[in-house]
């Protein structure tokens, strides 16, 4: 399945993992290749990613597969949002749906909180929540704190631990 990758026993001759400071670093020698340095370098996106046999991995997966001796069938999320951060408890599988809930706020978002934005018309903070791909109106408030603290309980209630507030 993960014929893209190499086995696990070719990566453990290569790499030695970190697992206090997520860092990967070569254990061959060869161009390129600075054993004292971490591998890899930070992609446009904030991911690592390290070149092997000509293809580029990204470094969470290096991780995962050094640590747990397979490569993860899915997707790995990073807990804190952090895209370099490749400690492994700041790591686990999610499908595509999960992965999505653990996003950073949007850019264009002007309350600071996911789900809750000002209703000009009803002059009202509304909250919302996205579930199965339909949004679910969770109210309007006067009070902004209101609408903030129904959206924390929507993702209690339907986000589970993949929720933005823990």
């Amino acid at each position: 399945m993960h014929e893209k990758y190499p086995t696990i026993e070719r990566l453990k001759q290569m790499f030695r993992y970190d697992t206090d400071s997520g860092d990967i670093f070569w254990i061959e020698k060869g161009k390129g290749k600075i054993k004292k340095q971490a591998a890899g370098t930070t992609e446009l996106g904030g991911y690592k990613g390290i070149m092997i046999d000509g293809k580029r991995i990204r470094s969470h997966r290096i991780a995962w597969a050094l640590f747990y001796g397979e490569w993860p069938e899915d997707q790995i999320d990073h807990i804190n949002g952090i895209k370099s951060d490749n400690r492994i408890e700041n790591l686990r599988r999610a499908s595509n749906s999960q992965n999505g809930k653990n996003l950073p706020i949007k850019s264009n978002n002007t309350s600071g909180c996911p789900g809750v934005c000002f209703d000009k018309i009803n002059n009202k903070w509304r909250a919302m929540i996205k579930v199965n791909y339909k949004k679910i109106n969770l109210g309007r408030f006067i009070d902004f704190a209101d609408a903030v603290s129904a959206r924390k309980n929507a993702e209690i209630k339907y986000y589970g631990e993949w929720r933005h507030y823990k």
